[in-house]
This record gives structure tokens, sequence and C-alpha cells, in this order.
């Protein structure tokens, strides 16, 4: 049996170097300033990824591939969820140079077609968050 899914692309230009976005990447306590309340990551291949976002909601998955400075592969999905539960879904974070700044490409493969309007609006906010925090400024409380 095969599900359908969907895939949802989301691209950003950061005024930092990739080496700088890539530490929002794989740095817990950097992850967290941008997108949850705290974050457990251990960024090689098979390491733990978990996110604690508002309202006790847990994202839980594993990192799939670490390319420093260029490339980061995560499973994504969520304790608790039906359609969705960890490990479900691939996000792809691609870091591009570009001139002194960074394009990051983020591919999010594997959703539920009635997951993709929350997922989209998730990578339309924090995408941005992160830009502000790899340039150096604070993106303010994380939303709920």
């Amino acid at each position: 049996m095969t599900l359908d899914t969907e895939i949802i692309q989301v691209e950003r230009r950061v005024e930092a170097p990739p080496h700088a976005v890539f530490r929002y990447l794989t740095e817990s306590g950097l992850w967290a300033r941008w997108q949850g309340e705290s974050a457990e990551l251990d960024p090689l291949p098979g390491g733990r990824f978990v996110v604690r976002m508002a309202e006790g909601q847990v994202v839980e998955g594993e990192f799939v591939a670490v390319e420093p400075d260029a490339r980061v592969v995560i499973t994504w999905g969520w304790q608790g969820h039906p359609r969705m539960p960890p490990g479900a879904t691939t996000v792809e974070f691609q870091l591009v140079a570009d001139g002194t700044g960074t394009i990051v490409r983020l591919t999010h493969r594997g959703l539920p077609p009635e997951d993709v309007p929350l997922h989209r609006a998730g990578g339309d906010m924090f995408l941005p968050r992160l830009a502000i925090a790899a340039e150096g400024r604070d993106p303010g409380p994380n939303p709920a």
C-alpha cells in the first residue's frame, strides 16, 4: 500500500556565512533560539533529534546526514501524532554560499496531505527566525 505524501520547499537568504548557519542546525542551544523551547541534538548520522515546542508538543527523529556547512537531513515527526509519528517525514536543509551570505533551502518530504498547511505555515514562520538568529539578532520569544 502506498500512501499519498506531499513535499514543502521554502528558501531564504541569510546574511551570515554557511558555517554560522550550520551551527544553528546542529547545536541544541542555538536551535532552541529560533525554534522550540528546548532541543536535544546529537548531530551525527543516527543521532537523536528532539525539539520541545510550545504546549508540550515534542518533535522527534534522528539525523540522517550531516555535511558541515552544506547540508543537514533529519527525520521528523510528532510524539502522539496519528499520521506523523516520530521519524515519519524527512526535513533537509541545504546551505548554499551566496556572497557573504547563505541561501537556506528547506525541503520537507513525506507529509500527509492534511498536514501540509500547518507545516508550510511553520516553514514560513521558522525559517525567517533562523535567519534572524544566524545573523546575530534576537528573533524574540518562540511563537506558540
